[in-house]
C-alpha cells in the first residue's frame, strides 16, 4: 500500500497501524507532487493523508486525486481527512471514485481506518475479478451479446450483479437497435430465481384502450364484446419470470395509474374482475427516449417513472463503441451464412473502416440488416470486399457520424415545445440552449475548466465570461439549474 502524507511526524504511525492491519506500507512524503511518481501504479491500496487544514475550508486538493484516479485507475484510494469537514467535500470526493473515507484528528491509531483498508482490498479484488471478465470476454459469453469495448463490458458487469437481486425492476434506456429486449433477456437468464419461468415481452406502443388493459393484466370470460373466453395476460402468463414492457415511454395515460398499482401491491385486476390476482414478476421496461422529458412535459407519470427507475441500463450506441463492429459483422456473417453458401472466410479491414462512418441511428440492426444484403447479393469469393458494400455506404461522407449524434430531431422538439408556451424570442431560445449545455459539461466532475473550455471550442476567459452571463459560478462554480433551463432540459 502507498501511504501519501504530510505531516511526517505521524506518518511512521500512521504507517504502523497499516502493518498492523495486515498490509504492507510504502511511505512517501510531499503528497504535493506525488501524483507525478510512477511507482504508485504498483499499489492496490493508496492512503492519501490530508494535512490537518487541507480541507479545513471545505475543500481539498481535486487535481491531485484526480491525478491519481487516472494514473492507476485499478487503484483503491482511501481518503483519511481532518473531523468536521463539510458533506459537500465529502460527496466531491466520493464523486472521483474514492474507495473510502475516514474523519479523523489527532495522532494514529486512527479508529475505524482497519476497516476502511480491508473494505477498500475487498473492493480491489471485486474490481480486478471483473476487469478479467471484461478482458477475458467472459462476460459477453455469458451474456450472449457480441463485442469487445471496455463500455459494453462495464454495462453488461451491471447486468450481471443486478441479475442476481431478482426482484428489482430495472430501466433500460438506449437508442433503437442497440439492443435493449437482448439484454433484458439476458438478465432474465442469469437471474438465479426467474430463469426457469418465462420471459416475455409487450410493445406498449402497440396497445390501447381494453385490449390494452386486457393485454397486460387480463381478463374474465364475457367482460366486454368479444371475451369469450378467460386470458391470463402478460403478468399473469409471466408469473415467476420477467416481463419486457418494451417502449414504456408510449404507454397510454388510462393505463400508466394501473401500471402503478400493479408495480406497488404486485397483484393485477382483470378486466371484468373484482378480486385482485397475486403476481411475483420482475419487471424490466425499455424505452428509446428520456423519460425525464416525458414527465416533464405531464406525459409519463412521475410517480411511475419512480417506481420503475430502480435500476437504470443505459446502452452505448454504437458511435460510442466502434471497436465491436468486426465482431458483430463476424457474428452476423455467421448467423446468416445459410444466405450464401459459398462461405466467407475473410473481411477487408477497410469494410470496417467505411461500416463504422456510416452506421447511423440503426446501430446493430443497421449492422445485422446490411450483413443480409451483402449476402443476399454476393456472387462469388470467400472475402467482403469494399465493391460489396451498396453504393449508399460506400457514399457517407467520413464526417457524417464523427461529429456525434444528429441533434436537429431534439433541437426542433424543444423549440416547439417552446413556441407551444406563445411567442418565445429567439435570443431567449438560444440563451437557454446556451446556459444548459454549460450546466451539464460543468458535471463532468473529471474534467478541469480548461478542458471543459476546450470541448466546447471556448477559450477559458471566455468559459468563465460565459459562466458568469448565465450565472453558473465561476472557476470552481457550481449552481443549480433554473425553472427555465430545467424545462428544456426534460426534452
Amino acid at each position: 500500500m502507498l501511504v501519501i502524507h504530510h505531516e511526517r511526524e505521524t506518518a511512521h504511525k500512521l504507517a504502523q497501524q497499516v502493518i498492523e492491519a495486515g498490509f504492507e506500507a510504502y511511505l512517501c512524503p510531499d503528497f504535493p507532487v506525488t501524483g507525478s511518481l510512477p511507482q504508485h501504479q504498483a499499489f492496490p491500496l493508496i492512503l492519501v493523508a490530508l494535512p490537518g487544514n487541507g480541507a479545513a475550508d471545505g475543500h481539498f486538493d481535486v487535481q491531485f486525486i484526480r491525478h491519481l484516479s487516472r494514473a492507476s485507475p485499478a487503484s483503491q484510494i482511501v481518503l483519511l481527512l481532518p473531523a468536521g469537514i463539510p458533506l459537500a467535500t465529502c460527496c466531491e470526493a466520493v464523486s472521483l471514485d474514492v474507495a473510502g473515507i475516514l474523519e479523523a484528528d489527532g495522532a494514529p491509531p486512527f479508529a475505524g481506518l482497519p476497516d476502511r483498508l480491508r473494505q477498500a482490498w475487498n473492493r480491489y479484488l471485486a474490481f480486478q475479478s471483473e476487469g478479467q471478465a471484461a478482458e477475458g470476454r467472459r462476460i459477453f459469453d455469458e451474456t450472449g451479446f457480441a463485442g469487445q469495448s471496455r463500455a459494453m463490458a462495464e454495462l453488461l458487469m451491471q447486468a450481471k450483479r443486478i441479475a442476481a437481486v431478482s426482484d428489482v425492476p430495472v430501466l433500460i434506456e438506449g437508442e433503437s437497435g442497440t439492443g435493449k429486449q437482448l439484454l433484458a433477456e439476458a438478465i432474465h437468464r442469469l437471474d438465479p430465481k426467474r430463469s426457469r419461468h418465462a420471459f416475455l415481452s409487450i410493445n406498449c406502443a402497440a396497445i390501447s384502450g381494453t385490449l390494452a388493459e386486457s393485454a397486460l393484466f387480463g381478463h374474465k370470460r364475457g367482460a366486454f364484446t368479444g371475451a369469450t373466453e378467460e386470458r391470463l395476460g402478460h403478468f399473469r402468463a409471466a408469473d415467476g419470470g420477467t416481463l419486457l414492457l418494451d417502449e414504456v415511454g408510449e404507454l397510454s395515460a388510462e393505463l400508466q395509474p394501473k401500471l402503478l398499482r400493479v408495480l406497488q401491491e404486485n397483484a393485477v385486476l382483470p378486466v371484468g374482475s373484482d378480486r385482485e390476482v397475486p403476481v411475483d414478476v420482475r419487471v424490466a421496461a425499455a424505452t428509446n427516449r428520456a423519460l425525464e422529458g416525458a414527465v416533464a412535459r405531464g406525459e409519463f407519470r412521475l410517480d411511475l417513472f419512480q417506481r420503475l427507475n430502480v435500476v437504470r441500463l443505459r446502452l452505448p450506441p454504437l458511435r460510442e463503441r466502434p471497436e465491436d463492429i468486426p465482431l458483430l459483422f463476424h457474428f452476423f456473417l455467421r448467423k446468416y451464412r445459410a444466405y450464401y453458401p459459398q462461405g466467407v472466410v475473410d473481411v477487408d479491414p477497410r469494410v470496417y473502416e467505411v461500416v463504422a462512418r456510416s452506421v447511423g441511428s440503426g446501430n446493430v440492426r443497421e449492422i445485422e440488416n446490411l450483413v443480409r444484403r451483402i449476402l443476399a447479393f454476393k456472387q462469388h469469393g470467400e472475402r467482403i470486399e469494399l465493391g460489396d458494400l451498396p453504393k449508399q455506404v460506400l457514399n457517407v461522407s467520413p464526417t457524417r457520424t464523427g461529429g456525434g449524434p444528429d441533434l436537429h430531431p431534439f433541437v426542433a422538439q424543444a423549440v416547439a415545445e417552446l413556441l407551444r408556451c406563445g411567442v418565445v424570442p429567439l435570443q431567449q431560445i438560444t440563451d437557454q440552449v446556451e446556459r444548459l449545455i454549460l450546466a451539464e459539461v460543468l458535471k463532468l466532475r473529471d474534467r478541469t475548466h480548461a478542458e471543459m473550455a476546450r470541448m466546447l471550442g471556448f477559450t477559458r476567459r471566455t468559459f468563465y465570461n460565459k459562466l458568469r452571463k448565465h450565472r453558473l459560478g465561476g472557476p470552481g462554480g457550481r449552481s443549480r439549474l433554473d425553472p427555465e433551463s430545467r424545462s428544456l432540459a426534460g426534452l
